[in-house]
Formats: C-alpha cells, structure tokens, sequence
C-alpha cells in the first residue's frame, strides 16, 4: 500500500511575521534576508508524533543561480493552525535561527537554539503564554 503524498501551500503569513521580525531585532537576525526564506505547509496530512514542528532545507549550488529563494522551510499547516498568534512568531523567529550562511542550516545548539531556549524558556511552542515579540520589547538573551 502507497502512502498518501503530501500537498503543500504555500505560507505567505510565514514571511509577513519573518520580515516583522527581522526589522524589529536586527542585532539577532541581522544576516537573514526574509525574502529568501520561502515557507510550505503541508495540507492533507498531520504530524506524525515522530516529526519536528518544522524542518529547512538550503539551496545549494548550481541550483541556486535559478532560485529566488535559498532556504524551504516545511510545517503541517495543523500545527501553525493551532498555535495563537505569540507562538507563531517564536516558530518563525526558530526558523530563522536555523538560517545560515549561503547554502547552509544552521543545526541546533541543544534541541532548539540556544538564544530561543535562553529568551523564552524551553517549551516555548508549547506556552500560549509566551510574549508577543512583534508588540512588545523583548530581550533576547544573546551569548
């Protein structure tokens, strides 16, 4: 028996919230370019309990001298459905993190990234109580 392959949309509010948050903390994401990361959510199919939130995968050369975009990142559209507001900004704010230099992810520090993990606590996505870092100042915790 096949399996059920996945449909993908695209997720323009992904780069909405990502520019917001670029502009906002330049210091953290100050070599992120919003307009090469492109976000696709999967549709037709939830999350096994063996997946990430999320994944990004790089664009590598020669490949990368036709494309606009360096970097993919993938969500199950449940999953950004289901958080509040708050928590989608820290899941883009994650996948920016893991935005590196040309044709590159930068992997985790620990199982998510140090200055997420520092600045709002280790189950960030899990809280609906977290900040909201487009509204309010928040001081990330860089080391």
């Amino acid at each position: 028996m096949s399996q059920q392959k996945p449909e993908y949309e695209c997720l323009d509010e992904f780069n909405a919230i990502a520019t917001k948050i670029i502009e906002k903390y330049p210091s953290v994401f100050a070599d992120v370019n919003a307009d090469e990361v492109r976000c696709y959510a999967i549709t037709n199919k939830d999350k096994p309990d063996s997946k990430k939130t999320w994944t990004l995968r790089a664009v590598t050369y020669p490949i990368r001298l036709d494309c606009p975009y360096g970097w993919y990142a993938t969500i199950y559209l449940e999953d950004w459905e289901q958080m509040n507001e708050k928590q989608q900004q820290l899941l883009v704010a994650s996948i920016l993190c893991a935005v590196g230099e040309e044709g590159k992810v930068v992997a985790p520090d620990l199982k998510d990234y140090n200055v997420m993990v520092r600045s709002f606590g280790v189950d960030y996505l899990d809280d609906t109580n977290v900040p909201d870092i487009l509204n309010e100042d928040v001081d990330w915790v860089i080391r």
